[in-house]
Parts: C-alpha cells; sequence; structure tokens
C-alpha cells in the first residue's frame, strides 16, 4: 500500500463503483483493502453529517477494521463534487505503519452468504465445503486446514452464523459465487443450479454436460451472479 500524507486524499475521479462497496459496509462483514495479505473483520461503522459551513466536507463514513492486533480506519468523506477513500492505522503489530495514512483504490467485500457450511465439534469456525469430498459423501473444509483429525458435519450455514466467525482463508480465497439455473441448450430442461467455489470461478462461461432428458452432449452456458 501507497503511504501518503494524512491530508492527502484519492483522486477526485474516484470509482463510482469503489465509493459504492464502501457506502454498503456493514458491521461483521469481512474484507480485503489494497489486495493487501491482511483479512479484515469489520467491527464498527460510523456515518457522520458535517454542519460546519466552513467545512468543504459534506459527510464522513468511518469503518473500524479488525485484524490480530492491527486496527485501522477505513474513511470515505463526500464532498460537494466527489469522494475520497483513506486508510488510517489506529494501532499495528507493524511499527513501521504506525500513525500512516494509506491511498485506498481496492476493497473487496468477502462472500459469507453459502447455504452450507461445515463444522466440527467444539470449535467456533466455518469453513466452506469441500466441493469434491462433498460429491463422495464427506464433509471437508475447502481451505484444507481446519483441526488436522477434526470430525466435520456439514450444517445450513444460517444455525451457525454469526456465533461462529468463518474461516479467512475459505472466505478469501474460496470465492463463491451463485450459478444461475442451467438450462440444456437442446430440450431446455433445468439440469442444475447452485454455487461454484474457487479462486478462478469468474472466468467461467460454460458447463459440460450430457442431458438426460434428450442425451444432448455438449457444452451450456452459464450465467454467475457475481
Amino acid at each position: 500500500m501507497g503511504a501518503t500524507d494524512a491530508a492527502a486524499t484519492v483522486d477526485a475521479g474516484m470509482d463510482p463503483a469503489l465509493v459504492e462497496t464502501i457506502q454498503r459496509i456493514e458491521e461483521g462483514d469481512v474484507l480485503v483493502v489494497n489486495g493487501d495479505s491482511r483479512t479484515w473483520d469489520v467491527t464498527d461503522v460510523v456515518d457522520r453529517s458535517i454542519e460546519d459551513p466552513s467545512d468543504a466536507r459534506e459527510s464522513k463514513r468511518v469503518c473500524r477494521l479488525s485484524c490480530g492486533a492491527s486496527v485501522f480506519g477505513l474513511e470515505l468523506v463526500a464532498y460537494p463534487d466527489r469522494y475520497t477513500a483513506s486508510l488510517h492505522v489506529l494501532a499495528t503489530e507493524d511499527w513501521t505503519e504506525d500513525g500512516q495514512v494509506f491511498d485506498v483504490h481496492d476493497v473487496e467485500r468477502l462472500t459469507q452468504q453459502v447455504p452450507w457450511v461445515v463444522v466440527t465439534g467444539g470449535g467456533d469456525t466455518y469453513h466452506f465445503p469441500d466441493p469434491q469430498a462433498a460429491a463422495f459423501g464427506e464433509a471437508q473444509p475447502a481451505c484444507g486446514g481446519g483441526n488436522p483429525g477434526a470430525s466435520y458435519r456439514v450444517v445450513r450455514s444460517n444455525t451457525v452464523r454469526p456465533t461462529y466467525s468463518g474461516c479467512k482463508d475459505c472466505l478469501r480465497h474460496e470465492k463463491p459465487v451463485a450459478l444461475e439455473s442451467v438450462t440444456c441448450p437442446s430440450c431446455s430442461k433445468s439440469i442444475c443450479h447452485g454455487i461454484l467455489q474457487g479462486a478462478a470461478v469468474g472466468a467461467v462461461d460454460g458447463l459440460s454436460l450430457t442431458c438426460p432428458h434428450c442425451d444432448f452432449e455438449g457444452v451450456a452456458d452459464v450465467v454467475l451472479d457475481h
């Protein structure tokens, strides 16, 4: 991340999609900022109007981010004609970052909304299911981590969230994307729908299939709900 002084701002041409992403952040979200290796928990969000007529700012939104012992503040400031975004270091394990302010050029809200997760007894973390293991009726974390030797089970995510926290490796690397209903190109019968996982799922634009209704064999176009 490139450091700047506290008065510096992001280019007035700040990407509207980035502004919208920051505006939609909620407490409990999990973020990646500027592609950094840290995965942040959003522990608080404050929106504040600025009424001082001598202040050019109209409002600001500050998100408190936590990762281990590090605490940063993600700030979005609204002006009459533009937005600026900055990342303020409030507490850090790295003394070289102490007191710095960073430009913000990318914020990713990691998807936590999946219908099924895997957990182990006595744990407090849920994982995304390993699709290959699930195909054989087994419950294993998609990240390949978890507790070695532990016995996992598949549960509905709404039975453990928000009591359990999501595995950061699963959230960051599996990137689940909803797959809209796939139909046979020949007979239009519905074949499947669900969720795709993996870092490269965004590049998927078709599925190779054999239709059980008309015996079509080939590739069907797919639509992913990014």
